[in-house]
């Protein structure tokens, strides 16, 4: 009895959204670490594992593929300012801050974009996220004045710390655990969660007007 040749198999048709995912994810991370400038199509398409033309295929350009990583996780982000308990959310935030990119992807964390906000189309985009997520979000949800300033405040205290535990490397900040570092930022974060008494300190509605 003869053998009969397996019957050609058709060709695998590639995952679009399993492409596009990758390739977010490969430009997420090598953006984090090398900025906009530093980081090619070529290189993105390579730590993806694919050709070149799919990240023009799938994102049209590679300010649109960069404008999409800022914009991705943006959505769990506002979802968690909008539902997590004020007293809980500097811990949420900072989790978020401190989550790196290749063991949770898709959270597209503020400070792990920060490095890449040398080119002004992710400058825009982050502007864009922060007042949406903060100022739009957050700042309603706080009673008494400056609620923007203060909420735009806290933006900025999660993602330093985010920024400098994971990019520059401070030794303070890399050596703590994530229950110290959650323990100072909920006392610095207190005053700004909270509605300030008249003995907080200078408002905008009164800075610069006469005492007397």
């Amino acid at each position: 009895m003869l053998d009969t040749p397996p019957a050609p198999t058709a060709p695998r048709r590639r995952d679009a959204a399993a492409t596009r995912a990758a390739l977010l994810s490969a430009a997420r991370e090598l953006m984090a670490k090398h900025g906009v400038e530093g980081t090619s199509t070529r290189d993105v398409a390579a730590a993806a594992g694919v050709n070149q033309a799919l990240v023009y295929r799938y994102f049209g350009s590679k300010e649109k593929l960069f404008a999409e990583v800022v914009k991705e996780g943006a959505e769990g982000s506002e979802s968690e300012i909008d539902t997590t308990p004020l007293a809980d959310l500097p811990h949420t935030l900072l989790h978020r801050a401190l989550l790196r990119p290749e063991t949770q992807p898709g959270t597209g964390s503020l400070s792990a974009l920060v490095t890449a906000a040398n080119d002004h189309t992710v400058r825009a985009h982050i502007r864009e996220r922060i007042r949406n997520s903060f100022g739009d979000r957050l700042a309603p949800r706080l009673e008494g004045p400056d609620a923007e300033l203060r909420a735009e405040l806290l933006a900025a205290l999660i993602t330093g710390i985010g920024f400098l535990r994971g990019k520059i490397g401070t030794p303070a900040i890399s050596a703590a655990d994530h229950e110290l570092l959650g323990y100072y930022v909920d006392l610095m974060s207190a005053p700004l969660l909270a509605a300030p008494d008249g003995e907080f300190g200078p408002s905008s509605e009164n800075v610069g007007q006469d005492p007397g």
